[in-house]
């Protein structure tokens, strides 16, 4: 990992070792995470019996295989050895700055690996949307309300169907909220809006995709947008809205942590945060305008794709 990455991580550069080094196994992994738990040094046996209970795949594994993990984790300093006064000639792990500093980094890595899966998932399941369940086609009138961030806008699927015939884009439109940042999606219409007032003429568009933007926005604005949509959409037109699903917290605060509010993905407007939504509330919110009847509700776990019918 470059200086310039581990900083962004807010994690301080302990040594050229240090910053270089990440082939860490999940056993030491947990050592270091079990010792940073702890409220003092932890004795080898000790250590050995609790990774021993906590993962049967290692219950039978020889005590000697755990010492060659403690001396490894010695020599890359990432845990200091030593006796405790009355305990005779036991010796007790406890960890160093440098295996805080490599447990944290880990710990990123694995957040942040999470989060890209769950985007490469959405933009896997938006290819399919296109035509699949949005029944969208070439001649349709087409519009994305837009955090403006690439990995979250148009599927291939749906540029490639645009791309062919420059006149599309006279029917194709990237719908901007205040929030977004100064980008275009080529052969669209990018248009700034507000979210009780999108400068499109009513019964006009036949299909529309919301990308993570009720989240975006605070509950009246949130609420104003569906109505917004609702308007612009002509009888029949559909309506998919897509937001991130409610997961544990400490999975949650983390990204939201690591990612400085979701900002490295999604621009925000203000510091409010990345708001998540259970099925039952986004459906109860979509509902109020467009009646629950006329909702697909398609949990993809990190992700909610309410496709509304107007």
């Amino acid at each position: 990992m470059s200086k310039k990455n581990t900083s962004s991580l807010g994690l301080e550069k302990i040594d050229d070792k240090t910053s270089t080094y990440f082939s860490i196994s999940w056993l030491e992994l947990e050592v270091l995470k079990i010792l940073t738990k702890s409220q003092k040094p932890v004795y080898k046996g000790e250590m050995i019996n609790r990774l021993k209970s906590q993962y049967f795949e290692i219950s039978t594994k020889p005590e000697s295989s755990f010492y060659a993990i403690f001396d490894r984790l010695e020599e890359d300093k990432l845990v200091a050895l030593s006796k405790i006064k009355g305990e005779g000639y036991k010796k007790f792990l406890s960890i160093t700055q440098e295996g805080m500093f490599e447990l944290r980094r880990a710990l990123n890595w694995g957040i942040s690996t999470i989060f890209e899966g769950m985007v490469e998932e959405l933009i896997s399941v938006l290819n399919e949307f296109c035509v699949g369940i949005m029944g969208c086609k070439k001649e349709n009138d087409f519009g994305i309300i837009s955090p403006n961030n690439p990995e979250f806008l148009v599927p291939e699927s749906c540029n490639a169907c645009v791309k062919p015939v420059a006149a599309n884009l006279f029917h194709r439109f990237n719908i901007l909220m205040p929030y977004s940042k100064d980008m275009v999606i080529p052969y669209y219409q990018n248009i700034m809006a507000q979210p009780d007032n999108i400068p499109l003429k009513s019964n006009y568009l036949q299909r529309m995709m919301s990308i993570l933007s009720l989240g975006l926005l605070e509950g009246k604005q949130a609420n104003d947008l569906i109505a917004e949509v609702y308007r612009i959409l002509e009888p029949g037109g559909k309506v998919v809205f897509i937001e991130i699903v409610e997961f544990e917290s400490y999975l949650y605060e983390s990204l939201n942590k690591l990612t400085h509010g979701f900002d490295l993905f999604i621009p925000k407007k203000g510091t409010s945060s990345l708001t998540q939504f259970s099925p039952k509330l986004l459906k109860e919110k979509i509902g109020r305008v467009f009646a629950e009847e006329n909702l697909e509700i398609i949990d993809m776990r990190e992700f909610i794709f309410v496709v509304a019918t107007k």
